[in-house]
């Protein structure tokens, strides 16, 4: 052996930082890891978007000796944040823009819509989630059936569920609570015909996919569906602006039933035709429409 190998041995080959490891080692429940922040993958849909305020009062409000793990996912070699991106986002900016290294719990052999089940059940049990943030959580997971139905209807009638992004584009759906109540009480055959008699009468417009029109549609559909031809109904409704229905059915102050109001709006428009097409008209209200 050389005087050199004897007395000055090889230095032991440092292990590659970050490298890729098998899927095995990020089991249940979970492995924890530190890693650069440059390598988790955030943003994903069903993740609440990043409050430059929630930011920053972490940043006034931190203490690393509270800091907990963040909860990743490694899924198609991918590190995904389940949890923890408005931490993630805080360090970043406490250290200049610069990725810094994080504490993680890994998790391994989850689908995209066990992530979002996770990341639902996570900010649910912390309170973090509005209406919208939970409803788009469920909705990506697929775990909710009332959700998944309501949601592929909208999307099969040329619609998009806008839960969390809203822009006000044409064909964007933002409401919930009044969408699920008109689903929950026309049932799917009736919501999808209220769908494409909104589509075909108002091209999506911002305006005719409010909860004040979804609840009026609701409640004309529910008294007349049997009456009412749709073809009528398009051509008549077209000619009217969704927001004239919304407002002058908040201008109705004798009944509290707000689906009641802007049918109301709703029935005498559709009645609005020619003296020679009466035959086509909804001449008198249902008993208890009024009521």
């Amino acid at each position: 052996m050389s005087y050199r190998k004897k007395h000055y041995p090889a230095k032991p080959e440092k292990p590659e930082r970050d490298s890729p490891l098998s899927d095995v080692e990020y089991g249940s429940p979970g492995t924890e890891r530190s890693l650069f922040t440059g390598r988790l993958t955030s943003g994903l849909p069903y993740q609440r978007p990043v409050d430059e305020k929630e930011v920053n009062r972490l940043i006034r409000e931190w203490d690393d000796r509270l800091l907990d793990p963040l909860v990743v996912s490694f899924r198609d070699g991918k590190f995904n944040v389940v949890d923890g991106q408005h931490r993630v986002a805080a360090m970043r900016k406490m250290n200049g823009g610069k990725e810094v290294m994080v504490p993680c719990i890994i998790y391994s052999g989850l689908t995209y819509e066990q992530e979002a089940d996770l990341c639902y059940k996570l900010d649910k049990a912390k309170k973090r989630l509005t209406l919208a943030q939970a409803t788009n959580a469920l909705a990506e997971s697929g775990t909710d059936a009332d959700i998944r139905t309501v949601k592929s209807l909208i999307e099969a009638n040329g619609f998009v569920w806008a839960l969390d992004r809203r822009t006000r584009a044409a064909n964007e759906i933002g409401s919930i609570r009044a969408l699920m109540k008109s689903w929950r009480a026309l049932g799917n055959e009736e919501f999808s015909r209220m769908l494409v008699l909104l589509r075909c009468t108002w091209g999506g417009h911002p305006d005719s996919l409010t909860s004040f029109v979804f609840s009026g549609m609701t409640t004309f559909l529910k008294t007349y569906s049997a009456e009412m031809d749709d073809r009528i109904f398009i051509r008549q409704l077209s000619k009217v602006e969704p927001d004239e229905i919304v407002r002058r059915g908040k201008l109705d102050f004798s009944t509290n039933n707000n689906g009641l109001r802007y049918a109301r709006v709703i029935l005498e428009k559709y009645n609005n035709q020619r003296k020679n097409a009466k035959n086509c008209r909804i001449v008198s209200p249902i008993d208890g429409f009024w009521e």
